[in-house]
């Protein structure tokens, strides 16, 4: 976690290791200057993705760098949307709906996400829960909360073991187009 109001370039800035999200994740979150907004940067190896996840409705996540896709679904859909994106592209998840990021490029691909309310000034009874969840040992002391706990254990992370088999397929075929 960092307390800043400047990065001055979101593709060179240090990221540190963040396997909550899958093995060779990276990551840092940043307090904003005292401000209501959170800001953190992820970035998955080649080869790789992460873990599908879900929160509210408020966050944005904006490509930097590499190139790959997103899978969005909602709990019990069969079918998923997916958004392919590169350098600028920006989405947002809708709330609770369940997404999964995938480095289909031959870089590093890294994004920002931010969204409405703080670590500091979680103004959401959602991001408030979250903060609590942590503090009682529902998380992993990182201010995530129960978006890095797996649903089995009450939170809103599917482990990889238990996606469906279709999205690693997915992935392969993906990454194919780009090699």
């Amino acid at each position: 976690m960092w307390e800043t109001n400047f990065v001055p370039d979101l593709a060179a800035i240090e990221l540190k290791t963040w396997d909550e999200r899958g093995k060779g994740s990276k990551n840092i979150m940043f307090i904003l200057a005292d401000g209501t907004m959170h800001a953190h940067i992820s970035e998955m190896q080649v080869g790789s993705y992460k873990k599908a996840h879900r929160h509210g409705p408020d966050f944005h996540v904006m490509c930097v760098t590499g190139r790959g896709y997103s899978l969005l679904w909602y709990e019990g859909e069969a079918d998923f949307r997916q958004v392919h994106w590169k350098h600028g592209t920006v989405f947002a998840p809708p709330d609770r709906m369940f997404h999964q990021h995938f480095n289909a490029g031959a870089q590093p691909a890294r994004y920002l996400a931010t969204a409405f309310g703080s670590l500091r000034y979680p103004f959401t009874e959602a991001k408030r829960r979250a903060l609590i969840g942590t503090s009682q040992g529902q998380g992993s002391g990182d201010g995530q909360g129960a978006v890095a706990v797996s649903v089995k254990l009450g939170g809103d992370q599917i482990e990889f073991e238990d996606q469906p088999p279709r999205i690693h397929a997915l992935y392969l075929e993906e990454r194919s187009k780009n090699f």
